[in-house]
């Protein structure tokens, strides 16, 4: 007990050494998988208010549907250009402080933004716009942190947790910016969303992690590497299907950028919007997410993720024809959280099987493939703006159920494609089975993702 004497008890020597073995032993388990959870907050508070709450504010503020739609597009575009700046993660600061640096940044732009809102809007655009750039850069850091600090068999659970809290932190965040803004001042609003945004990002400094080993000194050859393997990865045959499912339209979730400013339509009220687009929608996309982790790893990702775009289609499809009501926009609305959430599950699964080794330029192939997975979200939110001013509110669901249907016809003839080939004769089907393993397989949802040629 402390403070009495034992005869076990370590003497001041042995007792310094143990507590060094306890430190080195905490530092060597820490962090957890589940400390992912808190790492995208940043991200996902600021996509929430430019998600969720910038457009029902704009819609109050007299602006249609087809302006929002294209105002969020604008804003949300670096997205697919964040694989040029994104490398610099893995130059000169840890990850650590670079994401600390740059969510405090984004969280000055993002209370700049909220006090210009209704003074320029255009400054205020340009301001947000800025602030999602700078603020989608820290996905880079903390993805970086989990493929350095996580064993390989933590790191799909790691990478869940960090999936889940995005989605859950954009529903709750955006809501929680929404409800603000209704109740406290213009200058409040803006310093409480600048604190929500940066302080997250304090548990950043808690992970051990090493010095970066690319520096400013061997970045050309760092450099010329790194760009060896991009032109495997993008040139390559075995990755074309899945490089050209992520540019499909396919589980962009892009309706939901305009549910909000779309609630009017249906007569429903900003306790509806906070409901669904808040905590009640976050636990959906969270849910979704989380199944992912249920479909056995074995699985082929690009088809599972094709299915869930498929289910997202049928949800399309009723709130594309039932009655524009209350009820249709809960029920329809929340389905759709629950299946874009489970496509944005199988969504990372996709970018890992179409990567395939690591090697040194992992985070820039990486970037890049979530670059290119995140432009549908771009040019599905401007079509959908389109359609709304030519069809009304039905042709927003109306297209996202016709682009993920698409989809899911031509992953379904893939699958017949494969299905015959597993039929083919043995001496056929050895031989095809070098350029596609599903010719050689008698399910093909069960394709090994890392060997597709």
């Amino acid at each position: 007990m402390p403070g009495r004497y034992s005869p076990d008890a370590p003497n001041l020597a042995t007792g310094g050494v143990a507590r060094r073995t306890l430190l080195s032993a905490w530092r060597r388990d820490w962090p957890p998988p589940w400390v992912f959870l808190l790492m995208p907050l940043p991200f996902g508070i600021f996509s929430g208010y430019v998600q969720t709450a910038l457009p029902w504010l704009l819609r109050r503020m007299g602006y249609s549907v087809n302006n929002i739609s294209a105002i969020v597009a604008l804003i949300l575009s670096p997205m697919a250009f964040a694989f040029l700046w994104s490398p610099v993660a893995d130059f000169g600061f840890r990850r650590r402080t670079w994401m600390l640096l740059m969510s405090t940044l984004s969280g000055v732009l993002l209370a700049a933004a909220i006090l210009l809102l209704g003074v320029d809007m255009l400054l205020a655009t340009w301001l947000l716009f800025a602030g999602y750039a700078v603020s989608i850069f820290t996905t880079s850091c903390s993805g970086g942190l989990l493929a350095a600090t996580q064993a390989e068999s933590a790191k799909s659970r790691a990478a869940a947790w960090m999936q889940g809290g995005m989605l859950t932190s954009s529903a709750l965040g955006g809501a929680l910016l929404l409800y603000c803004s209704k109740r406290l001042s213009l200058p409040a609003l803006a310093v409480g969303a600048a604190l929500l945004v940066t302080a997250p990002a304090a548990v950043a400094l808690t992970i051990p992690e090493p010095a970066p080993l690319s520096d400013l000194r061997n970045f050309w050859k760092t450099g010329a590497t790194m760009g060896r393997e991009i032109r495997a990865t993008l040139f390559s045959m075995k990755s074309l299907p899945g490089m050209l499912l992520l540019f499909a339209p396919v589980g962009t979730g892009a309706a939901q950028s305009l549910f909000a400013a779309m609630a009017k339509d249906y007569h429903v009220g900003m306790r509806g919007v906070l409901l669904l687009n808040g905590l009640l929608g976050g636990l959906l996309n969270m849910a979704g997410a989380y199944v992912a982790v249920i479909v056995p790893a074995h699985w082929d990702r690009r088809i599972a993720y094709a299915a869930a775009g498929f289910a997202c289609a049928g949800v399309g499809a009723y709130l594309t024809f039932a009655p524009l009501s209350p009820a249709t926009y809960l029920t329809g609305v929340a389905l759709y959280m629950l299946t874009t959430g489970a496509c944005y599950g199988f969504f990372l699964g996709v970018v890992m099987v179409t990567m395939g080794d690591a090697g040194l330029s992992a985070s820039g192939r990486y970037a890049i493939l979530v670059s290119l997975g995140d432009l549908p979200i771009v040019y599905m939110t401007v079509v959908e703006g389109w359609s709304f001013k030519l069809f009304g509110v039905r042709g927003v669901p109306a297209s996202d159920c016709l682009g993920n249907l698409l989809v899911a016809i031509c992953t379904a003839v893939w699958l017949v494609f494969c299905w015959k080939s597993a039929d083919a004769p043995a001496g056929i089907r050895e031989q095809m089975s070098e350029e596609s393993p599903a010719a050689s397989l008698s399910v093909p949802i069960a394709i090994e993702p890392a060997s597709f040629e």
